[in-house]
C-alpha cells in the first residue's frame, strides 16, 4: 500500500531529493515550499505522485492551507518529514534580536505549527510517524553555532516529549540528526552575523576545520532516513553520517564522564 509523505522544506538539499527519490516508488508526496515556482518541476516530472502547495513554515494560514490541500488531494497523511529550516552562523554577542527570533521562528516554531495541525490528522487515522529534521548540533554544539545549535537542542526536547505522548495514539516521531553533508547549509542558505575582530582566530580554526572534515553525499543521507522510515521498527534518535554517528558518540561519553567525575559532589544535594 503506497503511503502519502507531507514534507516542508523541498526546494532545495534533503527536502528536493525526498521527493526527487520517492517520485518512483507509487508513494504520494505533498512537496511544499515557500515559493512555488521553485518546486514546479517535481510536480511536473511525476503529476499523478506529487501535489506542491505553498508554505512558509512562519505562516499558520499556508501550513492550515496546505494540510488541508494534502488530505484533499491523497485522502490520508502517513509521514511528516519537518525539513525547513536553516543555519545562523556567528558568535553569540554578534546576533542581532531580530536573527535569534527569527531562527527560533522557522527551526522551532514552524516545526511546531506544523507538527500541531497535523497531529488531528493522524489521530483520526489512529496512525502517522513524525520525522523531525535535528542535526549532530541538537547533541554536540561548537562555536559559532550556538543559536542554531539551541533551535536543534529545542527541537530534540520537545521530540522526545512527544514521542512518549503520541505512542499510545499509534503515532511514532523520529529524531534525525545529520552530520555534515554537501548541501546549501555552509552555501546560501545560510544566514550569517556581522564579525567581529576579536573572533577573527575562532573563524579561522572554524574554516581550516570545516575544510579538512568529511562531507557525505545528501543523495545517500535521504536514502538512508527513508529506509529508517519504512524499517518495521523505526528508532527515536537516527545520526545520520559518520560525522553525527561519531560526533554525538563522543559527546554523550563525555557528558556520561563528567556526571561521574562530579557525582560525589551532586549527591551532597540530596
Amino acid at each position: 500500500m503506497s503511503k502519502v509523505w507531507f514534507i516542508t522544506g523541498t526546494s532545495s538539499g534533503f527536502g528536493r531529493q525526498f521527493v526527487e527519490q520517492l517520485s518512483g516508488t507509487g508513494d504520494k508526496i505533498v512537496a511544499t515550499a515557500r515559493n512555488l515556482d521553485d518546486i514546479a518541476d517535481l510536480q511536473a516530472a511525476s503529476p499523478d505522485n506529487v501535489h506542491v502547495a505553498a508554505l512558509d513554515v512562519t505562516d499558520k494560514a499556508q501550513i492550515q492551507a496546505a494540510v488541508r490541500e494534502a488530505v484533499e488531494r491523497f485522502g490520508r497523511i502517513d509521514i511528516v518529514v519537518n525539513n525547513a529550516g536553516y543555519g545562523l552562523f556567528g558568535m553569540l554577542e554578534e546576533y542581532t534580536d531580530e536573527q535569534i527570533r527569527r531562527q527560533f521562528d522557522v527551526n522551532v516554531f514552524g516545526m511546531l505549527d506544523v507538527i500541531r495541525e497535523t497531529l488531528p490528522v493522524f489521530k483520526r487515522q489512529g496512525s502517522g510517524h513524525y520525522v523531525n529534521l535535528s542535526s549532530v548540533f541538537g547533541v554536540w554544539a561548537i562555536p559559532a553555532f550556538s543559536l542554531y545549535a539551541a533551535s536543534k537542542f529545542a527541537v530534540e526536547g520537545f521530540s522526545k516529549a512527544m514521542a512518549a505522548e503520541l505512542a499510545p495514539f499509534g503515532i511514532r516521531t523520529t529524531i534525525v540528526e545529520p552530520g555534515i553533508f554537501k548541501t546549501e547549509f555552509m552555501g546560501g542558505s545560510m544566514k550569517q552575523a556581522d564579525r567581529l575582530p576579536e573572533y577573527a582566530p575562532v573563524y579561522e580554526a572554524f574554516d581550516k576545520s570545516y575544510a579538512a572534515v568529511h562531507k557525505g553525499e545528501q543523495s545517500k543521507a535521504v536514502e538512508a532516513i527513508i529506509a529508517m522510515i519504512d524499517s518495521e521498527n523505526p528508532p527515536e534518535h537516527f545520526p545520520v553520517g559518520s560525522t553525527a554517528t561519531f560526533g554525538i558518540r563522543d559527546q554523550l561519553g563525555k557528558r556520561i564522564e563528567e556526571a561521574a567525575a562530579w557525582e560525589q559532589v551532586s549527591l551532597l544535594a540530596d
